[in-house]
Order: C-alpha cells, then sequence, then structure tokens
C-alpha cells in the first residue's frame, strides 16, 4: 500500500510512519525538513497548491492522510485567516486534488466540533456545533472532504511522542512533573484521548477495509484532565511535582472550549471488529513506550 502524509513530521504523521514504513510505501510532505528514519519527503508549504497537485499525481498513492492543521485553539481565534486557510481552504484544495486523480483521502478531524452541552459521549450522528474558530473550520474541513463517499473522517484526540522539539498533552504532563512543577488541571473538562499509536494502527486497517465516511476514533470511555493527569503521574511513578484540582472558568481563554468532549467509539468497533483501549489503559501503554524510547 502507497501512502501519502501531509504534515508528515507531525506528531500523528511521524508516528504514522512509525507504525506503517514497514508495512506500506510512505511519503509525503512537510513545511519542515527533519530527519525521519526509513524515507523521504518534501518540504514545501500546501499553500503551494499546484506543486503540491504535481507531488502527489506522481508519487499516486493509495491513500493520503491528511494530518497537517492550524492546531492552537487561542491561536486560531486571534488569527482566523490564517485558521479558515489552512483548516479549510487547503482542506478543500487536497479533496478536489485526490478526487480529480481518484485517490482517497483521510482526514482528521477533532473532538472539539461539539458543544459539551450534553453530558454523554458524543455519537457520529449528533449535532455538531462548534464553539471557537479553530472547531468551525475544521467541522468547515469536515465537509469538504465528505462531498465524496469515497473519503473517510476520523474526529480524534490524539496524544503520544512527538519528533518536533514540542509536547503532546501526555509529554507536557511527564515532562513538568518531572520538573517539580505544580499543574492545575481541569476536573470540570473531560474527553477521550487515543494514543497516537493505536490511531495509526486504526488508520491502517481502516484503509484495508476500504472504510468510508465520518468515524469518532477515540479512547473507550471518556477521563477528565485532572483524572487523566493523576493517573498518568501514578502511572509513571512520579514523585516530584504537583496536581491540583482546577476549574475552567479560572482561565481566561480566548477561545471558549466545549466542557464535555467525550466520544463514542462503538461505530468504528463494530466496523473493523476491534478492541481499543480505555484512556487508564492508553496511559500504561504510553508508559510502556515511553520507556522505550528512553
Amino acid at each position: 500500500m502507497r501512502i501519502y502524509i501531509t504534515g508528515i513530521a507531525g506528531l500523528l504523521g511521524n508516528n504514522i510512519v512509525k507504525k506503517l514504513v514497514n508495512r506500506c510505501e510512505i511519503t509525503g510532505v512537510d513545511i519542515l525538513d527533519l530527519k525521519i528514519p526509513n524515507i523521504t519527503y518534501e518540504n514545501f508549504s500546501l499553500y503551494e497548491t499546484e506543486r503540491l497537485r504535481e507531488h502527489i499525481k506522481n508519487v499516486m498513492p493509495d491513500a493520503v492522510i491528511h494530518t497537517a492543521a492550524a492546531v492552537n485553539v487561542d491561536e486560531c481565534e486571534e488569527n482566523p485567516e490564517w485558521a479558515y486557510k489552512l483548516n479549510e481552504e487547503v482542506t478543500g484544495n487536497i479533496t478536489e486534488i485526490c478526487h480529480s486523480l481518484g485517490i482517497k483521502l483521510i482526514y482528521i478531524s477533532s473532538d472539539a466540533v461539539f458543544d459539551g452541552e450534553d453530558e454523554k459521549l458524543y455519537v457520529e450522528t449528533d449535532l455538531a456545533n462548534p464553539l471557537n474558530i479553530y472547531a468551525k473550520t475544521k467541522l468547515g474541513g469536515e465537509k469538504y472532504v465528505l462531498q465524496y463517499k469515497e473519503n473517510l473522517v476520523f474526529r480524534t484526540n490524539i496524544y503520544g511522542h512527538n519528533i518536533q522539539n514540542k509536547k503532546s498533552f501526555g509529554e507536557w504532563i511527564v515532562t513538568s512533573l518531572e520538573e517539580g512543577k505544580t499543574l492545575n488541571m481541569f476536573e470540570d473538562i473531560d474527553f477521550s484521548p487515543i494514543l497516537v499509536n493505536d490511531l495509526a494502527e486504526i488508520i491502517y486497517k481502516a484503509l484495508e477495509c476500504n472504510l468510508c465516511g465520518l468515524y469518532h476514533v477515540c479512547a473507550t470511555g471518556c477521563i477528565s484532565k485532572y483524572d487523566f493527569g493523576i493517573y498518568l503521574k501514578e502511572v509513571f511513578g512520579l514523585d516530584t511535582g504537583k496536581i491540583n484540582r482546577s476549574q475552567s472558568e479560572s482561565i481566561h481563554f480566548k477561545a471558549k472550549r466545549s466542557k464535555h468532549m467525550g466520544m463514542s467509539n462503538e461505530k468504528i468497533k463494530r466496523d473493523l471488529g476491534i478492541r481499543i483501549r480505555t484512556p487508564e489503559e492508553s496511559i500504561k501503554e504510553f508508559k510502556r513506550l515511553y520507556d522505550e524510547e528512553l
């Protein structure tokens, strides 16, 4: 299988490479020039639409996995033109490129598309009502991709090991605690975080089964940000640092946040015949992989 990844040096892109490099022929594009073992990829901006079209056409992959996005929620709120351009306009361009070449597109969306008013695990048929620019633009990207029935959209919330000089949510907690810092973590915000390695494997299975449409790909069940941090501290055996309970209203964010982002993964589990870890099981696997990396 030949795969093309946008944002290949990002958290998800690089972990797809690590997970699938021995099973797939992988290349892609990223604005960053990092040395990723066992593959080569191009360095240019996704705003260069014709260059992107030619590169994809030359590769002619079985699927394009579009992971690149503007993901900083407050930055998106401060600079909406940037967010709309990268999350919507670029996604629309990639959708048309793939459709014209007969290539399947997988788009990585977000749990943030829900307003969190219902304290439940959201399913794919629930009404999306984004509260901020980031979420609105991710939902806008979904609409472009789902114009064509062969495409696939995964709503998710990931963490894991990042090749770049920045940290995912899980890494930030571990590093901060190791440095003896005190973290204030929200007990009134819950989510269904999935380990990025698990998402990469599910992407491969979805391609094998030629899955199409909209799916929630997340942990089984949900957990508060505070409980996530506490359990991670326990699993990693960290005696340094401290985690305090906090309420989201105590922070004046530039962008409004949803408090309940938990999603149901029953549809993807049923259609692929798989089991997906709970948040607690994912943290244990994160620790195993963390030790392996060290």
